[in-house]
Formats: structure tokens, sequence, C-alpha cells
């Protein structure tokens, strides 16, 4: 391909990046009109595999179709989406960053003054695809969202939604104490920011659930001790060191729980039935 051939393929590439972000801001366009202009894109697209700017674009073109679609279709979309935004991210990292001027998330107001374009580029894409992994039940990747988040929190110096996700994506990695680490560097850079007081708030809850589901009992009631005050009903939380009492051979200790959720809440669920089964396994009976 000469230069002039190169020249006009990169325009044709920057006219339809330029054109789809256009129609992406229509807040009214239609699902059939974005969804031909997503086609004749990504046929732009396989031309012109190097330009940065419509890989990025059309992810965030997947995005806004996959938010005007039918809940059934929305799968479909995010995973085009996150393909489009790995494909920006890979071109990103082997410094082809054509078009990245055009896209309003790798701008320099966008981020902090002293990084260039290539990293501006590499984070943006980055972060939409982490955000994806993230909080999408639909494509969740823990391990790929911690990666491409955690390359965004590094490169920043303050407050950035990316904390909050990365520290997302390694609860969902069971990562607790690492998940802990990020929400609380966040709330020092935002000390105002409710979700990360919120989720740094449950994240001793979250973490009692984790070891019952994995029936570690000893880290059960060592994390029960740092539950906070009323973060967890009082009924629950003597149910499951009942639960614990019980699994690690302490017969007595799980009914004195159990019976104190009961006085905590008379209708505690699943009590009742546990202190039967313990009475009939310690009368020699059938445990049920």
């Amino acid at each position: 391909m000469n230069l002039l051939q190169q020249l006009l393929g990169g325009g044709a590439a920057a006219s339809q990046t330029r054109h789809l972000l256009r129609r992406c801001d229509q807040p009214t366009v239609s699902i059939d009109v974005l969804r031909r202009e997503i086609e004749a894109a990504e046929r732009e697209r396989a031309r012109h595999r190097g330009h940065f700017g419509l890989a990025f674009a059309l992810g965030h073109a997947c995005e806004r179709a996959g938010a005007a679609s039918a809940w059934e279709e929305r799968g479909t979309w995010t995973e085009r989406a996150l393909a489009h935004y790995e494909a920006a991210i890979d071109l990103a990292e082997s410094g082809q960053i054509e078009g990245s001027d055009l896209i309003p998330a790798a701008a320099p107001t966008a981020w902090e003054d002293a990084l260039p374009p290539r990293e501006r580029a590499l984070l943006a894409a980055s972060y939409h695809a982490g955000l994806i992994q993230s909080a999408d039940f639909r494509a969740r990747d823990p391990r790929r969202a911690i990666e491409h988040l955690t390359r965004v929190v590094d490169a920043v110096s303050g407050s950035h939604p990316a904390r909050y996700y990365l520290g997302e994506a390694l609860l969902l990695d069971r990562q607790f104490d690492e998940a802990e680490r990020v929400w609380t560097e966040g709330l020092r850079f935002a000390p105002e920011d409710s979700a990360l007081t919120s989720v740094l708030r449950h994240l001793p809850v979250d973490r009692v659930h984790h070891d019952v589901k994995v029936g570690d009992w000893l880290a059960v009631l060592g994390d029960l001790e740092r539950v906070p005050d009323g973060a967890m009903p009082a009924s629950e939380r003597l149910t499951i060191e009942g639960d614990a009492r019980l699994a690690l051979g302490d017969a007595n200790g799980a009914r004195r729980c159990w019976l104190a959720a009961l006085d905590a809440d008379h209708v505690a669920v699943g009590v009742r039935r546990r202190l039967r089964r313990l009475d009939r396994s310690e009368a020699g009976g059938p445990v049920l």
C-alpha cells in the first residue's frame, strides 16, 4: 500500500470513528440504526486493523447498543464491546494509537498532564475493558479485570473510579486483603465517596460468607470478630458461629449460639432444624 492509499485509508477510518462517536452521543438513536452503523464500522475496521480510534469507538458503540437492546440480547453486545476494547489494548501496547486523538476518554484532560498519548490510549482501553470484566456478570473475568484496572490505578495519583472496580474484581477473586487495601487507598483520595464507604463497611461480612462457603471454620470464628456491630443481623451472626463451633467439635457452644440466635429472632431461618438435628445426634438417633 503506497503512502497516498495509507493516508486515504486512515482518513476513512477516522471519518468512521467520528461518525460512530457522534451517533453514540445521540440519546434517541434507535437500536436498528446503531446496529447498522456498527456493522459498517466493523467492515471499515477489517480494512484498517491498526486504527486504535475505530477499535475503541466500536467498543463504546457496542456498549451503547447493549444498553438499548432487549435483555436477552445484551450479552452478545457486551462480548463484542469487550473484544473491541481488548483489540484497542493490543494496539496501544504495540504503539499503534492512530485515531486516539479522536477519543475523549484518551484526551489529555481525561488523565494527568504528564501522561504521553500512547499511555493515555492504553489506560482508556484498559479501564473500559476492566470495567466490563468486573461489573458486568455476562462477561466477568476477575483476573483479566485485575490486570487491566491495576494498570490504571498504578498510573493515577489521585481519585479515579478504577480504584472502586479494581476492589470489586479483587473481591470476586477472593483477594479480600487486597480489595480492602485498594478501597482504603481510594477513600483516602475521596473521603466523601459513599460507594467506597459502603463496600468497606460490608467487606467483613463478605469475608465471613466466603469462609462459610469454603468450609474454613476457624477463619469464620476469627472473621466474625472483625464484623462491626450492626453490620450483620445478630441472629445470622450467631447461627453462623454455631455452625462453625459444631464443625470444630464444640456441640455445647453450637447449642448456646443457636439458642441465642432464637432469642435475637424467634423465626431465625433454619435454627430450630439445627437444634433438632443436634438433639437427635446427641441421643444417638439418625440425623436427618
